[in-house]
């Protein structure tokens, strides 16, 4: 008895601390629902759990969704789900998606439904009817990464969230009636603030109109059954009747779409804005013989926006008042809000926003999660919207399948989630062509599709410097900052200026700059902590001096990249550390932000100690190799004859090679790593110089397109002693592979070449290295003089690689006794088809010359030395 009373207890003690739990945890769920489809009639089933997956790796086992897979191109997941048979008469079933960042291929019951794209935005599936719905259904998705030139598009752009595969959000089936709200959109006329008249329109669909005949025994025809459409405004927080739409009585056959258009008034509304979101909660009602057949309810916000001319320029009027734009961009991150608990983390980040003073977030790289806008609803945060479309040239947009995918992402945005007061506008290009007449058509295609349906306004994005020649369709402008012009605050004062006169409408500025985390040296340093803040703090006080209509900040947290970033390469190569806080921390951005935003004092910033120019890595290298070349001629006066004779007798120097006349081998390849060092030493020295440089970004980016090469390419770039050593021994093989190539060539002479003839050939047909040995040294505190010193290196070191490449052709044609037409011809013939051959694969799988011919029309590429 004693031990079966301790058994009782013990069931009770665990179900008093259990139940809390359970019961919270029910809770959560239920705010979900109602957060994502809130409605009295229909059956939602959260398909969230462990799915047997298979990767195309080969990895396969039990992983929980949602979840998503790095480095993978295709991911498999089945599961079987049940369902009560009692649902199964007059239902017709969906699959909604809050979001995928991928295509996706569905099929139920082995059946194939379709391939869909989602892109970010959310996803609603509909079953077809040959497809039977069963107690025991087995589901199976295909999800791959965007292919072809969607994919191009977004590997391009170098700042590119990371793209991952997999189900990136929650996801549901849903059981309506055979007749359902498919969509639903709106849209304002105000007589005035105190009355508001709003224009609604509701899409239906249908399915089997017969199955609803057998509960009306007396109707022979569908083409009888009439239903009947309701429209309540409600107030939130007391639930009393505001206004009402006229009931809509209509008809709908079977397996169709329509669309019924409404109003109704409401008298003195409170209006919905950032500082005073007040909601209002609309219900779509159908019903049919008094029976409710599908309902949807969701929160309503009633705003006025509107552009209008100040006296410093034009701006917006929120609702009758002057409105500034305070915006910072979010990135999403899959896996950070996907570990649990992805409610409270959204409404924490807002919360966050909310005390920064930001007024509005942009979506970067996808639609936002409709979790996310609920909760704006609710604390009154304003969400931009920017369509995946970073830098695209005209030649490549104009495609048909590109425009229709950025259609179906623009029109799932709208369908789904435009009933959100905090939605405000979609961003339809970035850094786009302005005189191209297929840009100017998508423009003008794209932003009719959207206003359609209704109050959502459309922006386009500019590269700070960039002509402005077409900007008629959008309802604002926003203008990116260019890290060209990051010490240049006259000439982005001017341009700003200048596009504010130009463009007569509302006009954005958007900056931002990556740094590094750990880096505390001051606002000098171009990678410190202080300089994220510093730069804000100056482009923001830039802003307010010429009265624009607001800021975007880039950004909210740091994100997974695509590519590897140079400016990041130090500690993470795959990440961009933009962010003005962490998921954990908040930087001293933040801070000055805070004080920018709500006009309070700025916190005051460590200027710290300018950055040595000069470093002692390449003076060291520098020494070395003049040592040891200086003891050679010092020491040696045959080596001294033969830099004479290379130099300024060469025909004789080469001839002596081709006679088999005595020339040290072990001076030779002395002065080969001479060479090589004095070539690692520039290289590292230039790559040192431009690692901060976004022309030194694109230029990699487009030319390597090996992310595992780009990667240590950076890392070098910022450890001079390890690139040094590296590069040196990269050009001693470089040197034995052309020795080894002239080898193979001399096969087709009748002259007997050896390879130790080929390997002096090359070395000191590459003596003219020796000429770059004093710029490798000093080339940072050289290149910052002047523009005209930059360009004249560059001049300068052209100049030494073609006197290398002439010496290297004339060598073979002393040396191999053929004339040297035929030398050059060869060589150079040799020369291009490695080349083109190397330019026809960047070409054919990523655009390359479409990307460079863009690049120099927006002047960016060249412009950034």
């Amino acid at each position: 008895m004693k031990y079966f009373s301790a058994i009782i207890f013990g069931f009770v003690l665990f179900f008093t601390i259990t139940n809390p739990i359970f019961s919270q945890e029910a809770n959560i769920q239920d705010d979900l629902t109602k957060m994502i489809l809130n409605s009295n009639a229909r059956t939602i089933f959260k398909l969230n759990g462990y799915w047997e997956t298979t990767l195309d790796d080969g990895t396969s086992g039990s992983f929980y969704l949602p979840k998503v897979f790095y480095n993978c191109e295709k991911a498999t997941f089945k599961k079987t789900i049940h369902i009560d048979k009692k649902l199964l008469p007059n239902s017709v079933w969906h699959l909604y998606f809050l979001g995928l960042n991928d295509e996706i291929e569905i099929y139920w019951n082995s059946q194939f439904i379709g391939k869909f794209v989602s892109d970010g935005a959310p996803l609603w599936v509909t079953i077809p009817k040959k497809l039977i719905v069963k107690e025991a259904n087995e589901i199976l998705l295909v999800v791959n990464p965007v292919q072809s030139i969607a994919y191009q598009i977004r590997r391009n752009y170098q700042y590119f969230r990371k793209i991952v595969t997999g189900i990136s959000r929650d996801f549901f089936l849903v059981r309506t009636s055979p007749v359902w709200v498919n969509s639903f959109s709106y849209s304002f006329n105000f007589e005035s603030l105190s009355k508001v008249d709003i224009k609604t329109r509701v899409n239906i669909s249908s399915f089997e109109i017969n199955t609803l005949l057998r509960s009306a025994p007396n109707l022979v025809s569908e083409q009888k059954l009439f239903f009947k459409l309701e429209q309540i405004l409600r107030s939130k927080e007391t639930n009393q009747i505001v206004a009402q739409s006229n009931p809509q009585i209509f008809n709908i056959s079977s397996f169709r779409n329509i669309v019924l258009e409404n109003s109704m008034t409401v008298v003195n509304p409170n209006l919905w804005d950032p500082e005073n979101p007040f909601l209002y909660t609309l219900e779509l009602r159908i019903s049919y013989a008094d029976s409710l057949l599908d309902n949807l309810i969701f929160d309503f916000g009633i705003t006025k926006i509107e552009t209008t001319s100040f006296k410093n320029g034009n701006s917006w009027l929120l609702n009758g008042k002057p409105f500034v734009l305070k915006a910072v961009d979010f990135i999403e991150d899959y896996d950070y809000y996907n570990s649990g608990k992805h409610i409270q983390k959204f409404e924490a980040d807002i919360k966050n926003l909310k005390s920064l003073g930001a007024n509005a977030v942009r979506f970067l790289f996808g639609s936002p999660n409709p979790i996310f806008l609920n909760l704006a609803n609710r604390y009154g945060l304003l969400v931009l919207v920017d369509l995946p479309v970073y830098y695209v040239p005209s030649t490549l947009l104009k495609k048909s399948d590109l425009f229709i995918r950025f259609q179906t992402i623009s029109e799932n945005i709208c369908r789904h989630l435009i009933q959100n007061p905090s939605l405000f506008a979609i961003g339809v290009g970035n850094g786009l062509e302005t005189n191209s007449p297929d840009i100017k058509y998508y423009y003008s295609k794209l932003t009719q599709w959207i206003k359609q349906y209704g109050r959502l306004e459309t922006y386009g994005s500019y590269l700070l410097g960039q002509k402005l020649d077409y900007f008629d369709n959008f309802d604002f402008v926003v203008i990116n900052d260019n890290f060209r012009l990051a010490r240049r605050l006259d000439l982005v004062f001017s341009f700003l200026k200048d596009y504010k006169e130009q463009v007569k409408k509302p006009l954005i500025f958007s900056f931002g700059t990556i740094i590094d985390p750990n880096n505390h040296k001051g606002y000098n340093n171009q990678m410190s902590v202080e300089y994220q803040a510093y730069y804000l703090l100056e482009r923001f006080n830039i802003q307010n001096k010429i009265g624009l209509a607001g800021v975007l900040v880039w950004s909210y947290n740091d994100y997974f990249t695509e590519n590897p970033l140079s400016k990041s390469a130090p500690i993470e190569p795959y990440t961009s550390f933009s962010g003005i806080q962490n998921n954990t921390q908040q930087r001293l951005a933040f801070n000055v932000l805070k004080a920018l935003f709500n006009n309070e004092d700025v916190p005051i910033i460590n200027p710290g100690l300018p950055e040595s120019e000069l470093r002692i890595d390449y003076i060291v290298a520098g020494i070395v190799a003049l040592l040891i070349w200086g003891f050679m001629l010092n020491r040696s006066r045959r080596f001294r004859e033969y830099t004479y004779r290379s130099a300024f007798r060469t025909y004789n120097f080469f001839a002596d090679i081709r006679d088999k006349r005595i020339i040290s081998e072990f001076q030779t390849a002395t002065f080969g790593f001479v060479l090589a060092l004095i070539i690692a030493t520039f290289l590292s020295a230039v790559l040192n110089y431009y690692r901060t440089n976004e022309g030194f970004q694109l230029l990699t980016g487009a030319f390597i397109p090996n992310y595992f090469v780009r990667e240590w390419l950076y890392k070098l770039a910022w450890n001079p002693l390890l690139a040094i050593v590296v590069f040196t021994i990269a050009a001693c093989l470089k040197i034995l592979l052309l020795a080894l190539l002239l080898k193979i060539a001399s096969f087709f002479v009748r002259s007997k070449i050896f390879f130790d003839d080929t390997f002096k050939m090359v070395i000191w047909a590459l003596q003219p290295i020796i000429l770059l040995l004093p710029v490798a040294v000093f080339i940072n505190r050289i290149l910052p003089i002047s523009t005209i010193l930059t360009y004249s290196f560059h001049i300068f070191f052209l100049i030494v690689i073609l006197w290398c490449l002439q010496r290297l052709i004339k060598s073979i044609w002393i040396v191999f006794d053929v004339r040297p037409s035929k030398a050059f011809f060869w060589t150079i013939l040799f020369l291009f088809v490695v080349a083109l051959i190397y330019f026809s694969i960047l070409e054919y799988s990523y655009n390359l010359i479409e990307y460079i011919v863009f690049y120099n029309k927006i002047i960016v590429l060249w412009n950034q030395f």
